[in-house]
């Protein structure tokens, strides 16, 4: 930002997809003057001396950077930054793999929730959902253009929810870290997964890790994902055909007899108890999900 030259250094592996109110009318309606998604990969910056509009960027993956008059901010993942306009500004990619959703909003609407003077910073669970949003936005052009419109109604009207209550999803920063480690060991439960091996997700030290996971969850990093593990074991029950052998291994106990026990152990009943009686079953799910 030495030369006060607006500029743009994009590498040929970066992938970028984006639309603007010429391509979709609905987005001016709601304030929406461009939005997109961009998979960042090793060089990738951006310079804006004078910008127009107001830009957000949201930070799914890896890490980015953002300075402006002398501060600069660390894009981690689950992290949203509002840059309010005519605020003078560069960007950028700051280890392999930056993925992101981006939107320049309309200066002419009002953004009383969102946008203020300053460059606003906050961690929130929303930003995989605009990411998700914006994709299908991207997606629905290509669809027959009665059902395209009616996707693109929605979407937008998702995209618009999540702009307008931005202070109802902030969340601390341990917490939203600890929600993506969580989140990345969902889609995985059928890994043995240790201590270290979640700590290194986050990442930090196997005792801080335990320390976080107890006081934003009351409970040690295992016991948690016993209960992750038993509560996915509890729907697929309740909602699959598939055996009580299967489902014993998609959530990582790939010997029947572990399962059961650890099954029962949970929930006072053994895997096919649990199948055979769902009015207890639900009520069960209930209880474990609403907590007094």
């Amino acid at each position: 930002m030495n030369d006060k030259q607006e500029r743009f250094l994009i590498s040929e592996k970066t992938q970028q997809e984006f639309l603007d109110q010429t391509k979709v009318l609905l987005l001016e309606e709601h304030g929406l003057m461009q939005c997109g998604i961009a998979h960042c990969r090793e060089q990738f910056s951006v310079f804006r001396k004078h910008p127009q509009k107001h830009m957000l960027i949201y930070t799914v993956s890896g890490k980015g950077w953002l300075e402006s008059e002398g501060r600069r901010w660390l894009l981690e993942p689950g992290s949203m930054i509002i840059v309010p306009a005519g605020t003078e500004n560069g960007f950028g990619i700051a280890e392999e793999g930056w993925q992101i959703a981006w939107l320049f909003l309309d200066t002419t609407k009002d953004w009383p929730a969102l946008v203020t003077d300053e460059i606003s910073y906050l961690l929130t669970p929303t930003a995989e959902v605009m990411y998700a949003c914006i994709q299908t936005l991207l997606r629905s052009l290509s669809l027959q253009i009665d059902l395209s419109g009616a996707v693109i109604a929605h979407s937008v009207q998702q995209i618009d929810l999540l702009l307008r209550t931005p202070d109802i999803t902030s969340q601390p920063r341990h917490q939203v870290r600890l929600k993506r480690v969580f989140d990345r060991v969902q889609r995985q439960l059928h890994k043995e997964w240790d201590v270290r091996q979640l700590a290194a997700l986050y990442p930090c030290s196997e005792p801080h890790f335990h320390r976080l996971c107890q006081q934003y969850m009351g409970r040690s990093p295992i016991a948690h994902l016993t209960r992750m593990r038993m509560e996915y074991a509890a729907r697929l029950l309740r909602s699959s055909e598939w055996s009580v052998q299967q489902i014993g291994e998609i959530v990582g106990y790939p010997i029947p007899a572990n399962f059961s026990t650890r099954f029962k152990t949970w929930s006072g009943m053994t895997p096919r108890q649990f199948r055979q009686q769902p009015s207890l079953a639900d009520k069960l799910l209930n209880i474990k999900n609403n907590p007094v």
